[in-house]
């Protein structure tokens, strides 16, 4: 029922790393929607390093269920308008990221993963600067309304969280460029990353990435999760509107320069 840990690194490094990640997943998703729950990203890397694979597989059944927890917060709490152009987006997304993840297999994945990342912290990185303008009242709109938006910004969350669990920052970036009630907000992205996370499962399977042994690695987190969640829930109450903005920003930007730097 204990993970194995990797050679190399110690048994302490592997707990803490791990469930802090965790613990991260369930407060991010519970409290702010999931666009900090990226940091769980070099902290889970830290216990496996160079082992992408299995760290992306352990982490994608600990994220089901941190949605699944964080949508009982908020049941039906979404942007309809918003929520089925980036579902549709997201559809074709896991369609060309599955694709890609199978080429990737007879490539160069850590080459290739460097330069996801790459790609990835310099478009949240981008988004944050152009959005900084609201702070003081003078908002700068990323992409225009429309239909149109809301689908290449799904197609890319697809595409990305398909590869990485990376997806969280365009996602919520995205939206808070509609300027939506802060519940709805994160209602609408934990529903849409719980649908995204679910459609991304028989790919990692057909990998091998999600097997016997990375559901037995990450089940000694499960009671971190809910402890997550339930610290997540308190502080949305709590957080006004401006600072919750501003932690969003924050943490976004912190965890792009993380993945521009390596």
């Amino acid at each position: 029922m204990w993970p194995e840990i990797p050679p190399g690194t110690s048994p302490t490094t592997y707990y803490v790393c791990v469930g802090l990640a965790a613990l991260v997943i369930g407060l991010s998703k519970a409290g702010f929607g999931g666009g900090i729950g990226i940091l769980a990203m070099p902290l889970t890397a830290a216990a496996m390093p160079g082992q992408p694979q299995r760290m992306l597989g352990i982490l994608l059944p600990i994220l089901i269920l941190a949605d699944l927890l964080s949508n009982l917060h908020y049941l039906k709490a979404w942007e309809t308008r918003l929520l089925k152009p980036l579902l549709a987006g997201a559809a074709a997304g896991i369609v060309v990221g599955s694709a890609g993840v199978f080429l990737l297999q007879r490539t160069n994945p850590e080459g290739f993963k460097r330069g996801l990342s790459l790609l990835i912290g310099g478009i949240c990185l981008l988004f944050v600067l152009v959005q900084l303008p609201g702070l003081w009242g003078r908002p700068i709109r990323s992409l225009p309304p429309g239909r149109g938006s809301s689908l290449a910004v799904g197609g890319v969350a697809g595409f990305v969280s398909t590869m990485s669990h990376g997806a969280g920052p365009i996602v919520t970036l995205y939206l808070l460029q509609e300027k939506l009630e802060k519940r709805i907000l994160v209602g609408t992205l934990v529903f849409f990353f719980l649908l995204v996370n679910v459609a991304k499962v028989p790919t990692y399977v057909a990998m091998g990435w999600i097997g016997r042994e990375t559901l037995r690695d990450g089940l000694w987190t499960l009671p971190l999760l809910p402890l997550g969640t339930l610290a997540g829930a308190w502080l949305h109450k709590r957080v006004p509107e401006k600072p919750f903005i501003v932690i969003l920003y924050l943490a976004t930007a912190a965890t792009a320069l993380h993945m521009i730097l390596g």
